[in-house]
């Protein structure tokens, strides 16, 4: 028996390959105008934002969870996706974990790819190899609150393909509406992005909190060095300032290598505090902007360093 035919795209110079899978897998100059995104089947979320990653014209792949009771939605339709389990309402005073799964949400700029890349990564292991570097390092992988659908999503891409992620954009929830399973969730992503991915770039959104009214106006900010002194406090004698939980920050310092980072406020309407930890958290969004994201810039970022 001869040896096995090589595929045509193969005997092209790797330098015309790679042009070939960037006209394939690059998001498309003109978008698609019979490609509408659904979020029907989302699973909602107290913090339903519309960030930019929804319809952007940028490198952006964007992957939310589905709600498990969504018609048209189960275990036949789910194929090869990872299941993990989210908290859901089984009657007004009780809640209980249902299997669910992600979906990748494609904008009229990335339409395409639902053609291309089951089309192109699949002919055989080199084409996916090369195609799989071209399309995972150069798109940012977006789950705003989706925490839960990280590792799933992750833990479902080839070696190759996991290997060549480099961009990843995250939203923190508000700090006084974060359960344990969701501090559970943001651990569990944060550990698994540290040990398993090699990212450059993170976007870091965090919900934040602006009462009526007056707003900001007589909050106090919190600066760097602030920041900095309640985490060594936290480090050396086990004491928060204010009730302030900022382990989850911490956990996000686990990521090394990066070289962008990003951090910005999503602002929502929240009631006047009249608690110690509220107050903090109205001062704490006054932050993202300023003191916090130059402080989370200058711990993550190795051009800072």
């Amino acid at each position: 028996m001869g040896e096995p035919i090589s595929p045509p795209l193969l005997r092209l110079p790797l330098e015309i390959r790679l042009m070939i899978y960037e006209y394939l897998l690059f998001p498309s100059k003109i978008p698609s105008s019979s490609h509408a995104t659904s979020v029907a089947n989302l699973l909602p979320d107290f913090h339903t934002h519309h960030p930019n990653d929804m319809n952007d014209t940028s490198f952006a792949l964007v992957i939310r969870t589905i709600d498990p009771f969504a018609g048209g939605n189960g275990p036949r339709s789910w194929k090869r996706r990872s299941t993990y389990h989210v908290r859901t309402a089984s009657g007004p005073f009780l809640t209980t974990t249902t299997p669910t799964t992600y979906r990748v949400l494609l904008s009229p700029y990335t339409a395409h790819l639902r053609q291309t890349v089951p089309s192109l990564l699949c002919l055989n292991h080199q084409i996916h190899a090369e195609a799989a570097k071209v399309l995972y390092s150069n798109y940012t992988f977006s789950f705003h609150t989706s925490i839960e659908a990280g590792v799933p999503f992750f833990s479902d891409l080839t070696p190759i393909a996991r290997g060549a992620v480099r961009r990843i954009a995250l939203t923190k929830k508000g700090l006084p509406y974060t359960k344990e399973f969701d501090r559970l969730e943001w651990e569990a992503l944060c550990t698994y992005l540290a040990s398993n991915l090699s990212l450059s770039s993170l976007d870091l959104s965090v919900v934040a909190g602006r009462p009526g009214e007056n707003g900001w106006d007589d909050v106090a900010p919190i600066s760097k060095d602030a920041f900095v002194l309640m985490q060594r406090m936290k480090k050396e004698w086990g004491s928060s300032v204010g009730g302030a939980d900022l382990s989850w920050v911490e956990q996000l310092f686990e990521v090394k290598g990066l070289r962008e980072v990003s951090v910005r406020a999503l602002v929502e309407h929240c009631p006047p505090p009249v608690s110690e930890a509220m107050a903090f958290w109205v001062a704490f969004s006054k932050s993202i902007d300023g003191g916090f994201g130059e402080w989370v810039r200058d711990v993550m970022s190795e051009s800072a360093a």
